[in-house]
């Protein structure tokens, strides 16, 4: 078997680069731009979205400085009210002790002053009482 090349070889291969070229023109070229445009429509959304995300980001950060100011901010507030009612709560108690001091004070003198009048009033009636014991005793 020998293998001969003749025009009909030539005309096969000028046939097969023109149908090459026909195929890429009508076919691959349009494949490849399709191609090209979703990468570029795929690319562009990629940088959207980091953009978008790097955005988020610093707002994230942004809420968190501006969350931990308020925090402390409501702590310093609350600890000057708890502060307040602290020096309230101190005033209260002081009052209130006063006046307790000065309710047993007072309670304390009417107790000393009626117990010397029962006793003034026991010893000015002991010879009384003591009489009428004896007569009772003796009767």
């Amino acid at each position: 078997m020998s293998i001969s090349l003749d025009i009909t070889f030539f005309i096969q291969l000028i046939n097969f680069f023109i149908s090459l070229l026909i195929i890429n023109s009508l076919i691959i070229k349009p494949i490849r731009g399709v191609i090209a445009r979703r990468k570029s429509i795929i690319d562009a959304d990629n940088k959207d979205t980091e953009n978008f995300t790097q955005r988020m980001n610093t707002y994230n950060l942004q809420y968190e400085e501006r969350l931990q100011a308020v925090r402390a901010q409501m702590a310093k507030e609350r600890d000057e009210y708890k502060k307040s009612a602290e020096d309230v709560s101190r005033s209260v108690l002081g009052k209130a002790s006063d006046e307790a001091r000065a309710i047993r004070q007072e309670s304390t003198q009417k107790i000393q002053s009626e117990s010397q009048q029962a006793l003034q009033t026991l010893q000015a009636n002991v010879s009384a009482y003591s009489r009428e014991a004896l007569t009772k005793i003796l009767a």
